[in-house]
């Protein structure tokens, strides 16, 4: 480390130090002079001290001991001058304590240059210190105020060296203890409150000692002081933070509880193999979870949480394992939570279902997040919302609302049933009249076989073509389980037209199909989609049946909206819908003598329980055009099976 070069004294101390040094230099060669010709024989080389004290006021350690050398040598050249050759007499007794006189007063010269330096940092290093440090007498006047005080409290030192410390600074601190420990052990550290010069009102952390002098009597004080105000406003604003998130966690109507999920973590990770994410792997390998015997600690829980797993307070569930709560099953969510919370999320938000102490099994909707501070893991912070009673609410209201969407069907099959026997009858029909034809040419003397086979053949495909009838008829009025799978729509979009091919001929009107020439998957339920197509086909054939002087076309296109959806659009040009066309889709709603208002509300909660929308629109010459979309299936998504909100 490099050391800042020294700056140089200031005027008046280098002209002292040359008047010091000339002084000496005078003194010295007054007393050499005078030792020569003095009768005294050699008591004179003691007053060499004097030269020595003078440099050592200025000099440094080695110009004082060359000093002191000097002056020795001089007394010695003196005394030989004068004394060589003579016998020892009283003389050289003189001059052996002059010159032990000399080197003694060298020494402890240097010596008091060392205290005087030392002392001197001592007091630079006091300057230098950021605290507050304060020297006071008996009658607590302040003899030393350094520059932490004056930066800290705003009085210079010659403003407070002499004042009264009470006075000048308003102290306020435990007296009785104080005094004491002062008496007892010699010291004291507390806090204490005191006013700077502009006013304000500080808290310090102190400690003050007390002073004694050689006999050991006090003699006054001192302290060094640090300002602990902000430390003690961001002291208590933390614990009122930490009151007001108390209260929220225990007041909280929803389950809030923290876990320790370290040793999870860590047996997780050591199964993790070498350089895989434990993301990616542990959403491909949830079992672990169920696998490990690492315990996940509740290390707190509120009100809330004690209530929704049935504990009879907080201990029951305070120490425990959260896996514990885990149902056999439910891995698969619980390991995407971790996953996700290893993936660096911020918040994973899941819903899971747990036991409670009693056994008794409930859906949670669950928030799950990190939280900062402590070894990693440490403190998982969750977020319990039970959801139970709304999951079993909206599976009944998916019950009634697929009993509905029957019940519609088979109203809808009710306007059909004209067109079902026709369907029907024809190829019924057909199968007789082969029938009575086959037996004709058998009956002959020589019957003819191709001729009865073709009529075998005919039966045979009629009969199919019934059955086709029968077979889409039964679909459209089953009431099952919802199933979403990957539709061909445009076949889905065929079969439909098929059904209301009769009310198309009776009321002549022209189908027009587009779909730009190929068939695209979709994903849905194959009945719920036929029966809002059949649906949106009656209600566009009705609205065309008292149109004249015009053409009466029905035109279903599909198109792609956004590479993730296709949109279905039926339209006619009936007279259009009056008011706003969104109304059509409220419950109860309709502009038919004899309607429900059913149809479209029920076709509106199957498309949106799909993912899709459905909206309606007038045209602009005539007619008006209702618009769904549905999800475009995935390539490789395979059929998939489950429940599916499709509530009015």
């Amino acid at each position: 480390m490099r050391v800042a070069p020294v700056a140089r004294p200031a005027a008046p101390y280098r002209r002292r130090k040359r008047l010091i040094l000339w002084a000496a230099g005078i003194t010295a060669f007054a007393i050499f002079g005078y030792d020569l010709w003095s009768p005294l024989q050699g008591a004179v080389a003691v007053l060499y001290i004097i030269v020595v004290l003078l440099v050592a006021q200025i000099g440094t350690y080695r110009g004082v001991l060359l000093t002191g050398l000097g002056c020795g040598i001089l007394a010695l050249i003196a005394f030989a001058t004068d004394h060589f050759g003579d016998p020892l007499d009283s003389a050289y007794v003189r001059f052996g304590v002059s010159l032990v006189a000399i080197f003694a007063a060298t020494l402890l010269s240097l010596r008091d240059r060392s205290a005087r330096t030392t002392l001197a940092e001592q007091a630079r290093i006091l300057e230098l210190s950021h605290d507050t440090v304060i020297i006071r007498d008996a009658n607590d006047r302040i003899v030393y105020w350094n520059d932490g005080a004056h930066r800290l409290y705003g009085w210079a030192g010659e403003e407070a060296v002499g004042k009264h410390c009470g006075e000048l600074l308003h102290c306020e601190f435990p007296a009785d203890q104080v005094d004491s420990a002062l008496e007892q052990h010699g010291h004291w550290a507390g806090e204490l409150m005191r006013d700077r010069k502009d006013g304000t009102r500080i808290v310090l952390a102190s400690r003050w000692l007390l002073r004694r002098d050689p006999e050991g009597n006090a003699i006054g004080l001192i302290e060094s002081s640090a300002d602990v105000t902000e430390k003690k406003r961001a002291d208590a604003e933390r614990r009122r933070s930490e009151q007001r998130y108390k209260t929220i966690f225990n007041s909280a109507g929803f389950a809030i509880w923290e876990a320790d999920w370290t040793e999870l973590h860590g047996h997780i990770r050591k199964r993790v193999p070498s350089g895989l994410d434990l993301a990616g792997w542990l959403a491909n390998h949830p079992e672990v979870l169920r696998e490990s015997r690492a315990p996940v600690y509740v290390r707190d829980v509120n009100t809330a949480a004690v209530e929704l797993f049935d504990a009879t307070d907080r201990e029951a569930l305070l120490g425990n394992s959260i896996l514990a709560w885990m149902p056999a099953g439910s891995e698969v969510e619980f390991a995407s939570v971790l996953a996700g919370l290893a993936g660096g999320a911020d918040m994973v938000e899941r819903e899971v279902r747990y036991l409670t102490l009693s056994g008794r099994p409930i859906d949670v909707l669950l928030r799950m997040r990190l939280l900062a501070g402590g070894e990693p893991w440490s403190r998982v912070l969750a977020m319990g919302l039970d959801v139970t009673e709304r999951n079993e609410a909206r599976s009944k209201l998916e019950q009634a609302s697929a009993e509905l969407a029957h019940a519609a069907r088979v109203s809808t099959l009710g306007q059909l049933a004209a067109s079902i026997a026709h369907e029907v009858n024809q190829p019924l029909s057909a199968i007789i009249t082969y029938g009575k034809s086959a037996k004709r040419w058998l009956a002959k003397s020589e019957p003819d076989v191709a001729e009865v086979a073709n009529c075998l053949d005919q039966i045979v495909s009629n009969g199919s073509r019934a059955a086709d009838v029968i077979t889409r008829m039964r679909a459209l009025a089953r009431n099952g389980q919802v199933q979403v799978e990957t539709l061909h729509l445009c076949r889905l979009i065929n079969e439909s037209i098929a059904l209301v091919e009769r009310e198309v001929r009776q009321h002549q009107i022209a189908v027009r199909f587009s779909s730009g020439g190929e068939d695209v998957l979709v994903t849905g339920d194959r009945v719920q989609i036929q029966q809002v197509l059949v649906n949106l086909a009656i209600n566009a054939i009705q609205a065309m049946c008292d149109v004249q002087g015009r053409l009466r076309e029905l035109h279903i296109s599909v198109e792609a909206e956004a590479d993730v959806m296709m949109c279905v659009s039926v339209c006619d040009c009936g007279n259009g819908i009056s008011g706003d066309p969104a109304r059509i889709f409220e419950p109860f709603f309709t502009t038919k003598r004899e309607g429900m208002g059913m149809g479209l509300s029920i076709s509106r909660s199957i498309i949106e329980a799909q993912g899709g929308r459905i909206g309606a629109a007038n045209n602009s010459d005539h007619g008006a055009t209702i618009s769904f979309t549905l999800p475009v299936a995935a390539a490789d998504q395979p059929i998939r099976k489950g429940a599916m909100d499709t509530s009015v």
